[in-house]
């Protein structure tokens, strides 16, 4: 349905309404209005016009050539040559002198390719809206791009024909009536009889999302399938919220033949374990028990061992470690931090966890597991924000307890690599998730 994006915009009110302008484009048959001037030789010139060398200057009624000043809706600059098809600055404020020599003023132009607007005084419009048209701090009109406006706290999308798009999609952005981009609400699409949820950066959430405190089920493309309410008490779960123990079961990912991702002399499995030891190290010094689905270089099976050894104990969560690849070589330009929780799909059916792979408790408690981990290790590493997203991950899938799946970090960035690899950064991670645990715990 829609391409994700990546974000610079701007916004535009909901009252803002008007017909199209209607824009005028400088010729470069030039002086028309200059028909009206008249070559003067004579030496002594009072209230005329005089072109010397292909310039044209005005003389006053005292016979002195009038310099750096307005006058008639002309400029002359401080030599008292007359503007004539360039930028002008003055008095803090922008004109335009057509070829003509008159100023731009109540019109629209197109200069150099872009749209420009003038007031009746010749000033150029910048920072604000003319009608459903955005003018740039340099004035120019916005066209094909987002504009963020402060007033209005929003985002709006301009078109290549410069007016705000509203009532459609821009990629995974939904722009309502005025042209303000949706955020932290429901949106009803009627072009494809659904309902969508945008969340606080304006994304079209995906997979289960809690939405003032209800679980909701979405599709890929983000149309809402339905609410998901608990429909099991929780004491009856192999996991019980009311009585939690403390106990954190942890996946460094990969191990002995499967060596995960490997870039820059790094592989994924080593990777993994390092964090996982530093972060069990964290953990137990404040309390908590952790088990370990390995603990040293050795293979474990993915799809239902790692499971099956967190389903055995009394561990009140499960986390992933892992570390991310695009798999398109180096510098593919994708870096950041990712977060998964399950999504229920017919398409790969659960084997060991057939019974609570679906059950919305445990979706819930996940996603509010991945919730708190996500943004508190964003806020210890100030990494970019890859997402909270939904997949069918055979870990997340066969784990009959809260469950997430963490991608670290990009291997195959060079930036990225050279800050993972890092024991200073990786104790930034180690500290988002330890924090992001203890708000679980806590909420």
């Amino acid at each position: 349905m829609k391409k994700r994006l990546f974000l610079s915009t701007l916004l535009v009110s909901a009252c803002l309404c008007a017909s199209a302008p209607i824009f005028a484009q400088e010729t470069t048959d030039a002086k028309q209005e200059l028909t009206s001037k008249v070559a003067v030789s004579t030496s002594t010139i009072k209230n005329q016009w005089k072109q010397v060398d292909g310039a044209w200057y005005y003389y006053n009624e005292q016979g002195e050539s009038l310099k750096q000043t307005f006058w008639n809706s002309y400029y002359f600059h401080k030599d008292g040559k007359m503007a004539s098809s360039e930028w002008i600055f003055e008095n803090n404020h922008w004109y335009y002198a057509k070829s003509s020599g008159t100023l731009a003023q109540n019109e629209w132009m197109t200069i150099n390719q872009h749209w420009y607007i003038f007031n009746a005084q010749g000033i150029l419009l910048t920072n604000q809206w003319k009608d459903a048209y955005y003018l740039k701090p340099s004035g120019a009109m916005a066209e094909n791009e987002w504009i963020f406006d402060a007033t209005y706290q929003s985002w709006f999308y301009l078109t290549s024909n410069g007016r705000f798009a509203q009532n459609t999609w821009k990629d995974d952005y939904y722009l309502k009536s005025g042209g303000y981009m949706a955020k932290n609400e429901w949106v009803y699409d009627s072009s494809y009889q659904a309902w969508f949820y945008l969340d606080r950066n304006g994304l079209y959430v995906t997979g289960s999302h809690i939405i003032n405190g209800a679980l909701h089920s979405f599709k890929e493309n983000g149309a809402w399938i339905r609410e998901i309410k608990e429909n099991t008490v929780s004491n009856e779960l192999p996991f019980a919220t009311s009585n939690y123990q403390k106990v954190i079961f942890l996946d460094p990912g990969h191990g002995g033949k499967d060596p995960g991702a490997q870039y820059l002399g790094l592989k994924e499995k080593d990777l993994t374990l390092q964090v996982s030891q530093q972060l069990k190290t964290k953990l137990e010094s404040l309390g908590y028990t952790v088990i370990m689905s390995r603990s040293t270089d050795v293979f474990v099976d993915f799809v239902t061992e790692r499971s099956k050894m967190s389903n055995e104990t009394n561990a009140d969560m499960f986390i992933s470690i892992h570390f991310n690849a695009t798999g398109h070589g180096l510098d593919s330009g994708e870096d950041g931090i990712q977060t998964y929780t399950y999504l229920p799909t017919g398409n790969i059916p659960s084997v060991i966890n057939k019974k609570w792979h679906d059950n919305p408790t445990r979706l819930k408690y996940s996603y509010k597991l991945g919730s708190y981990i996500h943004q508190s290790v964003l806020a210890t590493t100030q990494a970019k924000d890859a997402g909270l997203l939904a997949k069918s991950f055979a870990v997340l899938r066969e784990t009959n307890k809260p469950a997430v799946l963490l991608e670290l970090g990009y291997m195959d960035d060079s930036k990225e690599s050279q800050k993972i690899r890092t024991k200073e950064y990786q104790q930034k991670l180690v500290d988002g998730i330890v924090q992001g645990i203890q708000q679980y715990y806590n909420n």
